[in-house]
């Protein structure tokens, strides 16, 4: 008899949460909470043009917003796209004190997990860690990347991201990021040793990030007519196509004896300059 009790009050919590859920869904001001993500955005990131179809809740508790897309203010068609980008709260994390969202993000093939933490769980300034990992994106897909770097390139990306320092002092925090990208191209806007392209099986990059600038620890391109290895910096510009190069590696190439090159990097990300020793 009492256990027949106890199931009966567990369905009536259980049919409770579920009305509460679909009433809640229901009556979501969708429209009100888009409104406010745009304008707290244009208030933290004046620059950014940001666009959202919509906002609905989501399941695990969150929200979920439906084709969002970042622009910015000189160069509208460079563009940051997400299908679909979910967010909801760390309820762990909130259970020990601390503030986290947990976002996962689809676009442009494939998809990004990550999470971000606040030490302050009363507000999102101050100290903050964030980390992601991503697969299968397709970068030709991303106006905003073809846009910083000038040209198309082509290839299947995945890695993994992490980032430590302040809200109110992004530049001067610190991160890594590696990466592979595998199958594709990469166009030179000029020519040499008779390539006006870099065919690509595998590139596989080791990068670290601080007080804004990029630090190379490594960077290898392997194709069937040419290997590249490149090390250096690049010290990042607030457009990031003006970003400065100082990097120097070697080039192989298999179909030439394995004859082995020397070269130096610089200029601009937008415009780099090669020199061969």
């Amino acid at each position: 008899m009492r256990l027949r009790m106890n199931r009966a009050i567990a369905g009536y919590i259980l049919a409770g949460i579920a009305m509460l859920v679909m009433i809640l869904y229901l009556r979501f001001p969708g429209e009100t909470v888009t409104d406010y993500v745009k304008a707290m955005a244009a208030v933290r990131y004046p620059r950014m043009l940001l666009s959202i179809d919509t906002v609905q809740p989501a399941i695990p508790p969150g929200v979920a917003l439906e084709n969002v897309t970042a622009g910015f203010r000189g160069h509208p068609e460079a563009t940051l796209h997400a299908d679909r980008l979910s967010v909801r709260p760390g309820w762990l994390s909130l259970l020990r004190g601390r503030l986290a969202f947990l976002l996962t993000a689809e676009g442009y093939g494939g998809e990004v997990r990550g999470r971000i933490d606040f030490a302050n769980i009363f507000s999102l300034q101050g100290p903050l860690s964030a980390e992601a990992n991503f697969r299968e994106i397709r970068i030709e897909k991303c106006a905003w990347l073809r846009d910083a770097l000038s040209r198309q390139i082509t290839g299947t990306l995945k890695g993994s991201a992490s980032f430590s320092g302040a809200a109110e002092a992004l530049n001067n925090g610190t991160g890594n990021l590696d990466f592979t990208l595998t199958n594709g191209t990469y166009p030179l806007l000029e020519s040499f040793f008779g390539f006006d392209r870099l065919d690509f099986n595998k590139v596989d990059a080791k990068i670290s990030f601080r007080n804004g600038a990029l630090k190379i620890t490594g960077l290898t391109l392997n194709g069937e007519k040419l290997r590249c290895s490149l090390k250096g910096n690049i010290l990042l510009a607030d457009d990031f196509r003006e970003s400065q190069i100082d990097m120097n590696g070697s080039i192989e190439l298999p179909m030439q004896g394995n004859k082995r090159v020397t070269l130096a990097i610089s200029g601009t990300l937008g415009n780099p300059k090669t020199r061969f020793m």
